[in-house]
């Protein structure tokens, strides 16, 4: 990525809606009708309760703010995919897996900072991590241009404490007790790199570029890792990998997303 790219990579501060929000995420996703408008969720959320005691503004702020830019904008594929893994009955692992990803391509802060700073850490084997390095990327990012504005230290920390408790909501850190966080080497499932991998094929992404994708990175993997992580899933679980020389090629004995699910919860 060259520093012309990164600087169109804005940075915002829109993870304060909500970190992980996994439980939250789960409640909503176990409600939303496909062809429901997103008013009328906001509406029966709050009627029904969905989301416990949040007030009205709470509750519209988590689905128009948190909910739909991260499952349902630009399309509301994600929301499919993460309702077909919560009624699959795969392990809760694969349902935070996928939703980090979703969560983390539409926040270019958690994803920039997960590759470059968190996964190095787990090579460098860092045994905790504060906000600190988050401190020094925001800085780093005031200059080059990735944030309009350098944010004051009060809006830092605070920001820095939501990544942080996304990276532990997904089991990337371990908070042993408050406010440290024990950094964990976490190990994407099998059945989380399988679908990640069907839904970069229906997205377009060829079978050269497929473990070249950026978001392997987001656990920690290279392209040979990926291409390995698949090639072990086993036809019996939806994929075939071959490999000749640099040339992988998938062949999928699955005809979609949804299919692939429901095989490898068998």
């Amino acid at each position: 990525m060259t520093m012309d790219m990164e600087v169109q990579r804005k940075y915002s501060t829109a993870i304060s809606k909500g970190a992980g929000m996994i439980e939250e995420s789960r409640r909503l996703l176990e409600q939303w009708r496909p062809d429901e408008p997103l008013d009328d969720f906001t509406r029966r959320v709050q009627a029904e309760g969905i989301l416990g005691n949040s007030t009205a503004y709470r509750t519209r702020d988590v689905v128009r703010r948190v909910f739909a830019p991260r499952f349902l904008r630009p399309s509301d594929k994600p929301a499919r995919i993460l309702q077909r893994v919560l009624a699959s009955g795969l392990p809760g692992r694969v349902f935070t897996e996928l939703l980090f990803v979703f969560a983390a391509r539409q926040d270019p802060l958690v994803y920039d900072f997960t590759i470059r700073e968190y996964w190095p850490a787990v090579r460098r084997g860092r045994p905790v991590m504060d906000t600190d390095p988050m401190l020094s990327f925001l800085s780093e990012a005031h200059y080059d241009g990735r944030l309009d504005n350098q944010w004051s230290e009060k809006v830092s920390v605070r920001i820095a404490r939501c990544v942080l408790g996304l990276l532990r909501d997904v089991g990337f850190l371990r908070e042993v007790v408050r406010g440290r966080r024990e950094i964990v080497n976490y190990r994407m499932s099998d059945e989380g790199a399988a679908i990640l991998a069907r839904e970069l094929n229906e997205a377009g992404v060829t079978d050269s570029s497929l473990c070249n994708h950026p978001d392997w990175g987001l656990f920690g993997m290279t392209p040979s890792e990926a291409v390995e992580r698949l090639d072990g899933i086993g036809e019996h679980r939806g994929v075939i990998v071959q490999r000749a020389g640099s040339v992988v090629h998938f062949t999928w004995v699955v005809k979609s997303i949804e299919e692939l699910i429901d095989v490898l919860a068998r």
